[in-house]
């Protein structure tokens, strides 16, 4: 009788609950982790993608097994089993009783010897896993960005319940931008096992296959992106950018020095993490969008527009005559022309570059026009490219001034540094070549932007100002003046001209007071048809015309499939002599050349 109850219970009464008991121990359901999505460049040229990794795992059932199978692999392979446990206690706070892979990145020896001890090792499989692979190594990198393991703080984000220790995800730039698109969808595997724990195969029809992430095409082409790479090189430190002047597409994006990010992907060590952060040059710094630095005497293309919209001076007088010295209050204000440049109206002014005629003008310039100017070109802000972290510009105003040494407790020398772009002016590379093009596109300021299409959806829609920030006779004004910068035989850049192309320009080179001189040049071609703008600033290298201007010479080259003439014997040198030789007014404005 009591057996008849007991089998009566168990087939009757409780017969779903040992039903669904029986199938759980008979079938195993696995994550199957969705490969990340792929980046391409404007042509349709793969540039990141993913290749096979292997890896071990334990579909352990007591948390007894993973020790006694890492103390077991440990003293057969080079397996850390200390290190394997402090993963594992990562892994069941997130993972549950899914498989534990035991060893991550399993080379081909590792997994010979498993499969020939399978004795050993029964409850050992081996299985597949994509890992990111970026096809020309350190090309693009600091625009890609690169991926790690997930941390406590990746699992911090909004969507953090897909992922699980060992999972990899996005860190930096277009990587961690995009990390939702290119992530996918995980799907399921549903293995049917037997008492042992051997697989006797796959459930098909409980099986989900996984949807990988969506392909992320850029704008960037990867023939311009190489040669821009290939000009910087071995330049030092620095940085480059060239945009399609009419909508803001980024065609090509340097930061030099480089790394690789494949380092990563492959799980680098402490030590060359270490090595990475530690470097003077600071490779994983990206010098595109997140570094500051005076603008120079590019920002006299906004200075310009200040004088000319605010009929400050009438631009065709001649209103100093340059000797190399401007003295001002207690102090002397030096050109960058030592000899000096002769009588100067504004055309050849900016041209030359002259300091000494933007001096005059900012003796009688209230510090909020020239702010006024920088902030309609947005200076002040972020140009809201795609890429974390970046950095907004610097532009001091009467606001800044009163707040820093109080209302009253500051002189208009200050105006005569911010007008030749030092001070505490600051910009990154994204606003200079966002300033040149829009004098290129008729005077409209359009955003930066370096996706052009998420998955199949349409192309990433561009904007710029509905009004044109230029137009009329200052555009008119400023289109003639930059393209003076190359052909006039006095411009600080007529030695980087090509024969059969026109282009437009402005040099610059800002003081630096920890070493040499940082070197801008931005500028854009064809001058009668404007295509694309790029800016190039190297740092610590000298004047922008001698160093930074023939990059972008060679770039136009490329571009336009243009010949370069032999340079005209001589350079012409620029340098920003701004700063005091005498002073003894402790009021007056210092030059600051600091890159932040």
């Amino acid at each position: 009788s009591v057996l008849v109850i007991r089998l009566f219970s168990l087939q009757s009464l409780r017969y779903d609950e040992y039903s669904r008991s029986a199938e759980n121990n008979q079938l195993q359901a696995e994550r199957v982790v969705a490969p990340r999505g792929y980046f391409k460049d404007r042509t349709g040229k793969i540039i990141a993608d993913n290749v096979l990794r292997f890896e071990v795992v334990l579909p352990w059932k007591k948390e007894s097994e993973v020790p006694a199978a890492a103390s077991m692999l440990a003293g057969y392979l080079k397996v850390d089993s200390a290190l394997v446990m402090e993963r594992y206690a990562a892994w069941t706070k997130k993972n549950g009783s899914t498989p534990f892979p035991i060893i991550p990145d399993a080379d081909k020896v590792m997994i010979s010897f498993i499969r020939e001890n399978a004795d050993l090792f029964p409850n050992l499989r081996v299985k597949t896993r994509a890992r990111r692979r970026y096809r020309q190594s350190n090309v693009m990198a600091h625009v890609l960005g690169y991926v790690g393991e997930v941390r406590d703080s990746d699992l911090m984000r909004e969507g953090a319940e897909r992922y699980y220790p060992g999972d990899i995800v996005g860190k930096t730039a277009l990587e961690l931008y995009c990390e939702r698109d290119l992530r996918g969808r995980d799907g399921q595997r549903v293995l049917e096992v037997n008492a042992s724990g051997t697989v006797l195969g796959e459930v098909s029809e409980l099986s989900v296959p996984p949807q990988i992430g969506k392909t992320i095409t850029l704008t960037l082409d990867a023939r311009l992106q190489t040669h821009l790479e290939g000009l910087m090189k071995d330049k030092g430190t620095g940085a480059a950018v060239v945009m399609d002047v009419h909508d803001g597409s980024i065609l090509a994006a340097v930061s030099v020095p480089c790394y690789d990010p494949n380092e990563f992907t492959t799980g680098i060590s402490q030590e060359q993490l270490d090595a990475l952060f530690n470097e003077e040059t600071k490779p994983l710094f990206n010098r595109i969008h997140q570094a500051r630095y005076p603008p120079a005497s590019t920002l006299k293309i906004v200075a310009t527009y200040a004088i000319l919209v605010n009929e400050i001076v009438n631009p065709n007088e001649i209103l100093v005559y340059c000797t190399g010295a401007h003295p001002f209050g207690n102090r002397v204000f030096h050109c960058w022309q030592a000899g000096g440049h002769g009588a100067m109206n504004l055309y050849t002014a900016f041209v030359q570059s002259c300091d000494t005629y933007y001096y005059k003008v900012a003796e009688i310039m209230d510090v909020d026009v020239l702010a006024s100017a920088a902030k309609a070109f947005e200076l002040d802000d972020k140009t809201g490219i795609e890429l974390p972290g970046e950095a907004a510009g610097l532009v001091p105003d009467r606001e800044y001034y009163d707040g820093r040494f109080g209302r009253g407790n500051w002189t208009q020398g200050y105006v005569l540094n911010n007008i030749i772009g030092q001070g505490e002016y600051l910009t990154n590379l994204l606003h200079m070549v966002r300033v040149c093009a829009a004098v290129a596109n008729g005077g409209y300021l359009v955003k930066p932007h370096i996706i052009r299409h998420v998955g199949d959806d349409s192309p990433v829609a561009y904007t710029k100002r509905k009004v044109p920030l230029l137009a009329g006779t200052t555009l008119a004004f400023l289109r003639r003046a930059m393209e003076g910068v190359i052909s006039d035989p006095d411009g600080t850049a007529h030695w980087t001209r090509i024969d059969g192309l026109t282009s437009a320009g402005k040099t610059g080179t800002a003081q630096n007071p920890h070493g040499e001189h940082h070197a801008w040049y931005t500028a854009y071609a064809p001058a009668d048809e404007p295509e694309i703008a790029i800016v190039v600033l190297i740092e610590n290298a000298g004047h922008g015309g001698e160093i930074a201007a023939p990059i972008v010479r060679d770039f136009f080259r490329e571009y336009f499939q243009c010949a370069v003439p032999e340079a005209a014997s001589g350079t012409v040198q620029e340098t920003r002599g701004s700063g005091a030789v005498e002073k003894t007014d402790e009021q007056t404005a210092p030059v600051t050349g600091v890159a932040r």
